[in-house]
Protein backbone atom coordinates (compact mmCIF):
# COMPACT_ATOMS: atom_id res chain seq x y z
CA UNK A 1 0.00 0.00 0.00
CA UNK A 2 3.01 2.35 1.02
CA UNK A 3 4.05 1.66 -2.52
CA UNK A 4 2.26 4.93 -3.96
CA UNK A 5 4.62 6.58 -1.74
CA UNK A 6 7.64 4.95 -3.56
CA UNK A 7 5.86 6.30 -6.60
CA UNK A 8 5.80 9.60 -5.62
CA UNK A 9 9.57 10.79 -4.40
CA UNK A 10 10.69 8.88 -7.53
CA UNK A 11 9.19 12.47 -9.79
CA UNK A 12 12.23 14.89 -9.71
CA UNK A 13 10.18 17.47 -9.37
CA UNK A 14 7.88 16.67 -6.39
CA UNK A 15 11.76 16.47 -4.22
CA UNK A 16 12.48 19.45 -5.81
CA UNK A 17 9.69 21.51 -4.52
CA UNK A 18 9.75 19.86 -1.37
CA UNK A 19 13.24 20.49 -0.59
CA UNK A 20 12.98 23.72 -1.24
CA UNK A 21 10.04 24.69 0.63
CA UNK A 22 11.60 23.29 3.66
CA UNK A 23 14.00 26.04 3.39
CA UNK A 24 10.85 28.44 2.74
CA UNK A 25 8.51 26.99 4.99
CA UNK A 26 9.77 25.97 8.15
CA UNK A 27 10.97 29.35 8.90
CA UNK A 28 7.19 30.64 8.16
CA UNK A 29 6.10 28.54 10.66
CA UNK A 30 8.36 30.46 13.40
CA UNK A 31 7.98 33.67 12.22
CA UNK A 32 4.15 34.39 13.95
CA UNK A 33 5.82 32.77 17.38
CA UNK A 34 8.76 35.37 16.93
CA UNK A 35 6.52 38.23 16.13
CA UNK A 36 4.45 37.91 19.11
CA UNK A 37 7.25 37.44 21.34
CA UNK A 38 8.57 40.47 19.50
CA UNK A 39 5.78 43.15 20.25
CA UNK A 40 5.15 41.51 24.08
CA UNK A 41 8.98 41.34 25.14
CA UNK A 42 11.24 43.64 22.61
CA UNK A 43 8.51 46.47 22.44
CA UNK A 44 7.02 46.17 26.08
CA UNK A 45 3.68 45.74 24.74
CA UNK A 46 0.14 43.68 25.81
CA UNK A 47 -0.76 40.50 24.19
CA UNK A 48 -3.38 42.31 22.44
CA UNK A 49 -1.25 44.78 21.12
CA UNK A 50 0.72 41.52 19.62
CA UNK A 51 -2.73 40.42 18.47
CA UNK A 52 -3.18 43.41 16.67
CA UNK A 53 -0.13 42.78 14.72
CA UNK A 54 -0.60 39.34 13.79
CA UNK A 55 -4.17 40.14 12.43
CA UNK A 56 -2.61 43.08 10.11
CA UNK A 57 -0.51 40.56 9.05
CA UNK A 58 -2.79 37.97 8.52
CA UNK A 59 -5.43 40.00 6.82
CA UNK A 60 -3.29 41.32 4.60
CA UNK A 61 -1.77 37.70 3.28
CA UNK A 62 -5.39 36.40 2.73
CA UNK A 63 -6.49 39.53 0.40
CA UNK A 64 -3.30 39.43 -1.56
CA UNK A 65 -3.19 35.22 -2.14
CA UNK A 66 -6.20 35.24 -4.78
CA UNK A 67 -4.22 38.17 -6.34
CA UNK A 68 -0.72 36.65 -6.42
CA UNK A 69 -2.79 33.75 -7.49
CA UNK A 70 -4.07 35.23 -10.52
CA UNK A 71 -0.43 36.70 -11.47
CA UNK A 72 0.65 33.00 -10.93
CA UNK A 73 -1.84 32.00 -13.74
CA UNK A 74 -0.92 34.74 -15.94
CA UNK A 75 2.52 35.60 -15.55
CA UNK A 76 4.33 32.44 -14.21
CA UNK A 77 6.30 31.57 -11.27
CA UNK A 78 9.40 34.00 -11.63
CA UNK A 79 7.70 36.79 -12.61
CA UNK A 80 5.05 36.62 -9.86
CA UNK A 81 7.59 36.16 -6.79
CA UNK A 82 10.39 38.75 -8.10
CA UNK A 83 8.68 41.41 -6.29
CA UNK A 84 8.06 39.74 -3.17
CA UNK A 85 12.12 38.79 -3.34
CA UNK A 86 13.14 42.39 -3.06
CA UNK A 87 10.38 44.16 -1.02
CA UNK A 88 9.58 41.34 1.98
CA UNK A 89 13.48 41.24 2.97
CA UNK A 90 13.56 45.05 2.92
CA UNK A 91 10.54 45.41 4.84
CA UNK A 92 11.55 43.01 7.29
CA UNK A 93 15.29 44.28 7.60
CA UNK A 94 13.93 47.38 9.00
CA UNK A 95 10.55 46.36 10.58
CA UNK A 96 12.02 44.69 13.88
CA UNK A 97 13.56 48.02 14.96
CA UNK A 98 10.30 49.93 14.08
CA UNK A 99 8.00 51.77 16.83
CA UNK A 100 5.25 49.61 17.37
CA UNK A 101 2.90 51.84 15.12
CA UNK A 102 5.08 51.69 12.25
CA UNK A 103 5.43 47.55 12.70
CA UNK A 104 1.68 47.87 12.20
CA UNK A 105 2.31 49.41 9.04
CA UNK A 106 5.11 47.03 7.72
CA UNK A 107 3.00 44.23 8.39
CA UNK A 108 0.47 45.20 5.87
CA UNK A 109 2.81 45.86 3.38
CA UNK A 110 4.83 42.45 4.54
CA UNK A 111 1.65 40.54 4.50
CA UNK A 112 0.48 42.05 0.96
CA UNK A 113 4.03 40.64 -0.75
CA UNK A 114 4.27 37.78 1.58
CA UNK A 115 5.40 34.46 -0.78
CA UNK A 116 2.66 32.44 -1.24
CA UNK A 117 4.42 29.24 -0.91
CA UNK A 118 1.92 27.11 0.78
CA UNK A 119 -0.53 27.39 -2.21
CA UNK A 120 2.63 27.65 -4.61
CA UNK A 121 4.00 24.12 -3.45
CA UNK A 122 0.80 22.49 -4.36
CA UNK A 123 -0.22 23.63 -7.44
CA UNK A 124 3.37 22.70 -8.51
CA UNK A 125 2.45 19.23 -6.95
CA UNK A 126 -0.59 18.72 -8.99
CA UNK A 127 1.04 19.84 -12.01
CA UNK A 128 4.08 17.40 -11.58
CA UNK A 129 1.97 14.21 -9.68
CA UNK A 130 0.96 11.47 -11.61
CA UNK A 131 -2.80 11.03 -12.05
CA UNK A 132 -2.95 8.46 -10.15
CA UNK A 133 -0.81 9.41 -7.39
CA UNK A 134 -1.83 13.36 -7.38
CA UNK A 135 -3.42 12.82 -3.75
CA UNK A 136 -0.82 10.66 -2.34
CA UNK A 137 1.58 13.58 -3.16
CA UNK A 138 -0.96 16.14 -1.74
CA UNK A 139 -1.51 14.00 0.89
CA UNK A 140 2.53 13.82 1.35
CA UNK A 141 2.94 17.28 1.37
CA UNK A 142 0.71 17.87 4.41
CA UNK A 143 2.28 15.48 6.70
CA UNK A 144 5.49 17.68 5.82
CA UNK A 145 3.64 20.45 6.56
CA UNK A 146 2.60 19.33 9.99
CA UNK A 147 6.31 18.32 10.23
CA UNK A 148 7.23 22.13 9.74
CA UNK A 149 4.45 22.97 11.98
CA UNK A 150 5.96 20.92 14.83
CA UNK A 151 9.48 21.98 14.38
CA UNK A 152 9.40 25.99 12.95
CA UNK A 153 8.13 27.59 16.39
CA UNK A 154 10.44 25.42 18.51
CA UNK A 155 13.69 26.18 16.40
CA UNK A 156 12.25 30.27 16.47
CA UNK A 157 12.02 30.26 20.24
CA UNK A 158 15.88 28.61 20.46
CA UNK A 159 16.65 31.30 18.14
CA UNK A 160 14.93 34.43 20.25
CA UNK A 161 16.13 32.90 23.39
CA UNK A 162 19.98 32.84 21.86
CA UNK A 163 19.53 36.15 19.89
CA UNK A 164 16.62 38.05 20.39
CA UNK A 165 13.55 38.87 18.38
CA UNK A 166 15.24 41.68 15.98
CA UNK A 167 17.74 38.89 14.52
CA UNK A 168 15.43 35.67 14.32
CA UNK A 169 13.11 37.84 12.79
CA UNK A 170 15.58 38.98 9.72
CA UNK A 171 16.75 35.71 9.77
CA UNK A 172 13.12 33.63 9.38
CA UNK A 173 12.72 36.52 6.63
CA UNK A 174 16.16 35.72 4.68
CA UNK A 175 15.95 32.23 4.41
CA UNK A 176 12.11 31.84 3.46
CA UNK A 177 13.62 34.49 0.64
CA UNK A 178 16.08 31.91 0.22
CA UNK A 179 13.46 29.50 -0.70
CA UNK A 180 11.73 31.71 -2.69
CA UNK A 181 15.07 32.66 -4.76
CA UNK A 182 15.57 28.94 -5.82
CA UNK A 183 12.02 27.97 -6.72
CA UNK A 184 12.68 31.01 -9.14
CA UNK A 185 15.56 29.66 -10.24
CA UNK A 186 14.22 26.39 -11.22
CA UNK A 187 10.91 27.44 -12.13
CA UNK A 188 8.87 24.34 -11.82
CA UNK A 189 5.76 24.01 -14.11
CA UNK A 190 2.31 25.01 -12.33
CA UNK A 191 0.29 23.35 -15.39
CA UNK A 192 0.74 19.89 -17.19
CA UNK A 193 2.22 19.71 -20.27
CA UNK A 194 -0.69 17.48 -21.15
CA UNK A 195 -3.46 19.03 -20.26
CA UNK A 196 -6.24 17.16 -17.95
CA UNK A 197 -9.66 16.07 -17.92
CA UNK A 198 -12.43 17.74 -15.95
CA UNK A 199 -13.85 21.48 -16.22
CA UNK A 200 -13.25 23.47 -19.67
CA UNK A 201 -11.89 26.52 -20.18
CA UNK A 202 -14.25 29.45 -18.56
CA UNK A 203 -13.87 33.05 -18.26
CA UNK A 204 -14.74 35.53 -15.28
CA UNK A 205 -15.80 33.72 -12.29
CA UNK A 206 -17.66 30.84 -13.85
CA UNK A 207 -15.30 28.03 -12.76
CA UNK A 208 -16.84 29.14 -9.10
CA UNK A 209 -19.65 26.87 -9.20
CA UNK A 210 -21.65 25.29 -6.48
CA UNK A 211 -19.30 22.46 -5.95
CA UNK A 212 -16.34 24.53 -5.90
CA UNK A 213 -17.82 27.04 -3.32
CA UNK A 214 -18.71 23.79 -1.60
CA UNK A 215 -14.80 22.60 -1.28
CA UNK A 216 -14.23 26.38 0.26
CA UNK A 217 -16.62 25.79 2.52
CA UNK A 218 -15.42 22.92 4.12
CA UNK A 219 -12.04 24.58 4.14
CA UNK A 220 -13.50 27.61 5.64
CA UNK A 221 -14.63 25.29 8.26
CA UNK A 222 -11.39 23.02 8.80
CA UNK A 223 -9.71 26.93 9.84
CA UNK A 224 -12.75 27.40 12.16
CA UNK A 225 -12.53 23.76 13.80
CA UNK A 226 -8.89 24.20 13.94
CA UNK A 227 -8.61 27.68 15.11
CA UNK A 228 -11.31 27.51 17.55
CA UNK A 229 -9.54 23.58 18.89
CA UNK A 230 -6.47 25.54 19.90
CA UNK A 231 -8.12 28.17 21.93
CA UNK A 232 -10.47 25.81 23.55
CA UNK A 233 -6.90 23.65 24.32
CA UNK A 234 -5.41 26.78 26.18
CA UNK A 235 -8.42 27.47 28.57
CA UNK A 236 -8.41 23.84 29.45
CA UNK A 237 -5.31 22.82 29.92
CA UNK A 238 -5.36 27.03 32.22
CA UNK A 239 -8.36 25.06 34.24
CA UNK A 240 -6.90 21.98 34.59
CA UNK A 241 -3.66 23.60 35.91
CA UNK A 242 -1.26 22.37 33.04
CA UNK A 243 -1.01 25.19 30.83
CA UNK A 244 2.89 24.27 30.49
CA UNK A 245 1.72 21.34 28.16
CA UNK A 246 0.17 23.51 26.15
CA UNK A 247 3.09 22.88 23.28
CA UNK A 248 3.38 19.12 24.08
CA UNK A 249 -0.46 18.70 23.41
CA UNK A 250 -0.64 20.79 20.07
CA UNK A 251 2.72 18.57 19.24
CA UNK A 252 0.51 15.38 19.91
CA UNK A 253 -2.36 16.88 17.78
CA UNK A 254 -0.18 17.66 15.01
CA UNK A 255 1.38 14.25 15.15
CA UNK A 256 -1.93 12.88 14.74
CA UNK A 257 -2.90 14.48 12.12
CA UNK A 258 0.70 13.48 10.30
CA UNK A 259 -0.32 9.71 10.95
CA UNK A 260 -3.63 10.64 9.23
CA UNK A 261 -2.06 12.22 6.34
CA UNK A 262 0.27 9.20 5.47
CA UNK A 263 -2.87 6.69 6.07
CA UNK A 264 -4.93 8.95 3.59
CA UNK A 265 -2.37 9.38 1.10
CA UNK A 266 -1.66 5.49 1.18
CA UNK A 267 -5.18 4.54 1.15
CA UNK A 268 -6.40 3.24 -2.69
CA UNK A 269 -9.43 5.49 -3.01
CA UNK A 270 -10.41 9.48 -2.02
CA UNK A 271 -12.82 10.23 0.47
CA UNK A 272 -15.08 13.28 0.21
CA UNK A 273 -13.98 16.63 1.75
CA UNK A 274 -17.75 16.44 3.24
CA UNK A 275 -16.67 13.17 4.99
CA UNK A 276 -13.62 14.42 6.56
CA UNK A 277 -14.86 17.72 8.06
CA UNK A 278 -17.61 15.53 9.82
CA UNK A 279 -15.27 13.14 11.23
CA UNK A 280 -12.94 16.28 12.10
CA UNK A 281 -15.64 18.23 13.55
CA UNK A 282 -17.71 15.01 15.10
CA UNK A 283 -14.55 13.78 17.26
CA UNK A 284 -13.33 17.52 18.33
CA UNK A 285 -17.10 17.43 20.75
CA UNK A 286 -15.77 14.28 22.67
CA UNK A 287 -13.15 16.77 23.95
CA UNK A 288 -15.60 18.53 25.97
CA UNK A 289 -16.23 15.42 28.11
CA UNK A 290 -12.08 14.34 29.18
CA UNK A 291 -12.21 14.62 33.02
CA UNK A 292 -8.43 15.12 33.05
CA UNK A 293 -5.46 16.06 31.06
CA UNK A 294 -4.69 12.49 29.52
CA UNK A 295 -7.93 12.35 28.16
CA UNK A 296 -7.62 15.36 26.39
CA UNK A 297 -3.75 14.29 25.20
CA UNK A 298 -5.94 10.79 23.42
CA UNK A 299 -9.22 12.89 22.27
CA UNK A 300 -7.46 15.63 19.83
CA UNK A 301 -4.53 12.92 18.64
CA UNK A 302 -7.59 10.96 17.44
CA UNK A 303 -9.59 14.29 15.92
CA UNK A 304 -6.16 15.55 14.33
CA UNK A 305 -6.14 12.15 12.22
CA UNK A 306 -8.65 13.80 10.07
CA UNK A 307 -6.82 17.50 9.83
CA UNK A 308 -3.89 16.67 7.17
CA UNK A 309 -6.55 14.60 5.02
CA UNK A 310 -8.95 16.95 5.05
CA UNK A 311 -6.56 19.62 3.29
CA UNK A 312 -5.38 17.46 0.60
CA UNK A 313 -8.97 16.15 -0.42
CA UNK A 314 -9.97 19.79 -0.42
CA UNK A 315 -6.90 20.62 -2.68
CA UNK A 316 -7.80 17.45 -4.57
CA UNK A 317 -11.30 18.31 -5.38
CA UNK A 318 -10.73 21.59 -5.70
CA UNK A 319 -7.75 20.41 -8.94
CA UNK A 320 -10.46 18.51 -10.40
CA UNK A 321 -13.43 20.93 -10.75
CA UNK A 322 -11.60 24.37 -11.80
CA UNK A 323 -9.56 24.93 -15.55
CA UNK A 324 -5.66 24.85 -14.94
CA UNK A 325 -5.91 28.35 -16.29
CA UNK A 326 -7.38 29.50 -13.11
CA UNK A 327 -5.41 26.94 -10.29
CA UNK A 328 -3.59 29.72 -8.82
CA UNK A 329 -6.06 31.35 -8.36
CA UNK A 330 -8.66 29.12 -7.11
CA UNK A 331 -5.53 27.89 -4.48
CA UNK A 332 -4.95 31.50 -3.73
CA UNK A 333 -8.79 31.38 -2.66
CA UNK A 334 -8.35 28.11 -0.97
CA UNK A 335 -5.06 29.86 0.84
CA UNK A 336 -7.71 32.91 2.25
CA UNK A 337 -10.36 30.30 3.25
CA UNK A 338 -8.46 28.53 5.91
CA UNK A 339 -6.86 31.67 6.97
CA UNK A 340 -9.74 33.31 7.33
CA UNK A 341 -11.39 30.73 8.95
CA UNK A 342 -8.48 30.17 11.35
CA UNK A 343 -9.02 33.69 12.34
CA UNK A 344 -13.05 33.39 12.72
CA UNK A 345 -12.68 30.39 15.27
CA UNK A 346 -10.67 31.69 18.29
CA UNK A 347 -13.37 35.00 18.66
CA UNK A 348 -16.41 33.09 18.32
CA UNK A 349 -15.18 30.21 20.17
CA UNK A 350 -13.58 32.65 22.61
CA UNK A 351 -17.31 34.52 23.25
CA UNK A 352 -18.90 30.63 24.52
CA UNK A 353 -14.98 30.19 26.09
CA UNK A 354 -16.06 33.39 28.30
CA UNK A 355 -19.65 32.57 28.80
CA UNK A 356 -19.57 28.96 29.57
CA UNK A 357 -16.17 27.93 30.25
CA UNK A 358 -13.68 25.47 28.29
CA UNK A 359 -15.79 22.64 27.43
CA UNK A 360 -18.57 25.24 25.33
CA UNK A 361 -15.24 26.01 23.12
CA UNK A 362 -14.79 22.22 21.83
CA UNK A 363 -18.50 22.27 21.86
CA UNK A 364 -19.33 25.22 19.81
CA UNK A 365 -15.98 24.30 17.68
CA UNK A 366 -17.38 20.73 16.66
CA UNK A 367 -20.94 22.30 16.67
CA UNK A 368 -19.89 24.83 13.45
CA UNK A 369 -17.65 22.11 11.73
CA UNK A 370 -20.76 19.44 11.45
CA UNK A 371 -23.16 22.46 10.56
CA UNK A 372 -20.75 23.32 7.37
CA UNK A 373 -20.33 19.76 6.97
CA UNK A 374 -23.97 19.27 6.66
CA UNK A 375 -24.31 22.05 4.11
CA UNK A 376 -21.19 20.68 2.06
CA UNK A 377 -22.53 17.56 1.78
CA UNK A 378 -25.72 18.53 0.38
CA UNK A 379 -24.17 20.48 -2.32
CA UNK A 380 -22.25 17.68 -3.35
CA UNK A 381 -25.05 15.30 -3.19
CA UNK A 382 -27.12 17.47 -5.29
CA UNK A 383 -24.30 17.49 -8.01
CA UNK A 384 -24.00 14.33 -8.17
CA UNK A 385 -27.70 13.65 -8.77
CA UNK A 386 -28.08 16.42 -11.13
CA UNK A 387 -25.50 14.66 -13.02
CA UNK A 388 -27.11 11.69 -13.05
CA UNK A 389 -28.90 10.56 -16.21
CA UNK A 390 -33.13 10.10 -15.80
CA UNK A 391 -33.68 6.31 -15.68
Amino acid sequence: MFGRYAAVLRVPAFRKAELISLIARLPQYGFGVTLTLHVVTTLGMSYTAAGVVAAVYTVAASIAAPWRGRLLDRHGLRRTVAPSLVIVPLVWGVAPFLSYWMLIIACAVGGLFSLPLFSLIRQIIVAAAPEGVRRTALSLDSVIVELNFMIGPLLAIVAVTTFGTRPTLVALTLLTSLGGVLLAIVNPPLVSGAGRTGPTESTGRRWASPAVVGVYGAVLAAGIVLGGTEVSLVAALRTFGHTELLGLVITVWSAGSAVGGLAYGAWHRSIPSGALLTGLAALTLPVALAPNVPTVFLIVAVSGFFCAPLISATVDELNGRVPESVRGEAMGWHGSALTAGSSLGPPVVGIMLDAFGWRAGFLTAGSVGLAIAAVVVLVTSRRLRTALPDA
